[in-house]
Order: structure tokens, then C-alpha cells, then sequence
């Protein structure tokens, strides 16, 4: 298949890009930031005009373009409605306009707010509780009804919380590469709370995995949670990269952050049963091929 991907040189995407060309598909990238190893149209998706003539003859189009950091969208919301709300639009205009039928996106936990039980299921209520949140739910809410006013196929793939090799955010705000660059490096490892929030930490093989099996899926809209099965609390993460660093980590120990839930992992029956597989890495291998990767990237290691 001819597979457009937008948002393929930032972490999931060059992973994403990868499997696809592994498995035999064309692989072009839409991205403000080229990636070297695939055809990269450097252009925002914002840009309907200057795009659209990139999606004739692809069959199947992974939106992965959008800004995902909860706690700025806080600060600045109008920048994640224009981006992710309005990008999303312009993808889906430009599919339409080439007849591309196929819409496959990242959509996050985020959408569930303060969950009512754990774990959570795809149909539990969805009440944001940041405009980063929101966007990912109007964004699920626009491919449905083009899904039932042009006859697409929507898949919108919740994730929890992604690691691997690879993630390397400026400045670094996920928890894993954080607090291994921290370790490593005898800096203060920041912690809210005691620790004790447990969390549904996915490794990026299975998320890409998952991507690729619902590349499969024809007809209507399809929407469910990736999730690594196992809720980790943040402390234990943490023990487990002592142990695989040999380093002792120098916690400090902040107030928990307002609306930051206790627990937060989901129930994944529903993507195994569609999409025939669940994860495979468990948080302790995945944790030590991370920190594998992260201890022969020095340039990476010394951002923070």
C-alpha cells in the first residue's frame, strides 16, 4: 500500500514509518521536521492547499501530527485547537479531495479525564480535563462523522503512557526518559506525590504493532485503548531503572499535582479482540532496551 504519514519524524512516527517500510508498503512523511530515513514533504498540515496534491494515490493516511504535551496545552489552548483540531480537518479535506478513504490517528487516555473505575473501557464517560484532552475527543468526533458522511474507515487508537527507545522531547517532560537522564546523571529525580500513582506504561513495539493490525480494519469507526496491561506505580519505575543503572536515585518528593489521578490504566479486551494481539513487553524489558538506547546516545543524554 501507498501510506502517508503525518507526524512521521517525531518519535512514534519513526518507528511507524519503519514497520510500514519493513512490511512492504511506500512510506511518505508530512512533517514540519524532515526525517531522513523516508520521503519527507516538509510543510505544516495546517497548510490544505500546498498538501493535498501529496495524498493522490495513497491508500491509507496515520495522522500522527499533533502537539501532546497536557500541561501546555493549559497555558495556551488556542495553540492546540488550531493545531490538532484544525490539522486533523485539513487531512481529512486533503483525503477527500484525492479520494483517500483510510484514517488511522493517535488519539490518548487523555480523552477519559478523571477516570469513574479502573480499568478503564472504551465506552466509559469522556470528560477532559485539559483542552490537550478535549482536542484528542473532537478530533475522535470528526473522523466519525466523516465516516458517516463520506464513507471512510476512522481507527482512533487510545494510548496510555508510551516509552522506548527513541523519545527524546526538548525539553524532556515524560517520565521515563526524564528520570533515566536524571539517574544517570546524579540530578534530582522530580517526583509528585509519593510515587504511589500507578500508571499503563506501553513500550513503542507494541503500539506500532497495533497500528499496523489496524491498517487491516475496513469500514466505520473504530476507536479503543493500547494499553501494556500491567499498572506500574511511578516509584517502582523507578526502582527498576536504579537496578538497571546501577545508580541510586536522588528523589525529591513535590505535592501531587492537582487532577492527577491515582490510577490511570485501561482495560484492553476490546483492541485484542479487534485487532487479534496485546502487548508483549513487559515493563521491565522494556525499560532495560530504553535505557540501552539511551546509554549510547550521549548528545540525547545531556538534555533534560
Amino acid at each position: 500500500m501507498n501510506i502517508l504519514v503525518t507526524g512521521g519524524s517525531g518519535f512514534l512516527g519513526k518507528h511507524l514509518c519503519r514497520a510500514l517500510h519493513s512490511a512492504g508498503h511506500q512510506v511518505r512523511n508530512i512533517d514540519l521536521k524532515n526525517n531522513p530515513e523516508f520521503e519527507t514533504i516538509q510543510l505544516s498540515v495546517l497548510d490544505q492547499e500546498a498538501i493535498t496534491p501529496y495524498f493522490q494515490g495513497i491508500d491509507a493516511v496515520f495522522h500522527l501530527a499533533s502537539y501532546i504535551e497536557a500541561g501546555e496545552s493549559v497555558e495556551n489552548p488556542k495553540k492546540y485547537l488550531v493545531n490538532n483540531i484544525f490539522g486533523t480537518l485539513t487531512v481529512l479535506e486533503a483525503m477527500r479531495a484525492q479520494g483517500v478513504k483510510k484514517f488511522l490517528f493517535s488519539s490518548s487516555a487523555a480523552v477519559y479525564g478523571e477516570p469513574i473505575r479502573t480499568p478503564i473501557k472504551e465506552d466509559d464517560r469522556t470528560i477532559p480535563i485539559n483542552p490537550y484532552g478535549m482536542t484528542k475527543l473532537a478530533m475522535e468526533g470528526l473522523v466519525s462523522s466523516y465516516v458517516q458522511s463520506y464513507g471512510f474507515m476512522g481507527v482512533a487508537l487510545r494510548y496510555f503512557n508510551l516509552y522506548g527507545p527513541g523519545e527524546d522531547h526538548v525539553p524532556e517532560t515524560h517520565a521515563i526518559p526524564r528520570f533515566i537522564k536524571q539517574i544517570q546523571s546524579g540530578q534530582e529525580v522530580t517526583v509528585w506525590g509519593d510515587g504511589s500513582n500507578r500508571r499503563d506504561f506501553i513500550y513503542i513495539d507494541d503500539v506500532v504493532a497495533a497500528h499496523l493490525r489496524a491498517l487491516e480494519l475496513s469500514q466505520g469507526f473504530h476507536y479503543m485503548n493500547l494499553s501494556g496491561q500491567n499498572a506500574t506505580s511511578v516509584i517502582d519505575v523507578i526502582h527498576i531503572l536504579e537496578k538497571i543503572l546501577g545508580k541510586q536515585a536522588n528523589i525529591k518528593n513535590y505535592q501531587p499535582r492537582p487532577g492527577d489521578p491515582m490510577e490511570l490504566f485501561a482495560d484492553s479486551s476490546k483492541a485484542k479482540s479487534i485487532l487479534g494481539r496485546e502487548a508483549k513487553v513487559g515493563i521491565e524489558e522494556g525499560l532495560k532496551r530504553t535505557v540501552e538506547w539511551f546509554l549510547t546516545q550521549p548528545n540525547v543524554m545531556g538534555k533534560i
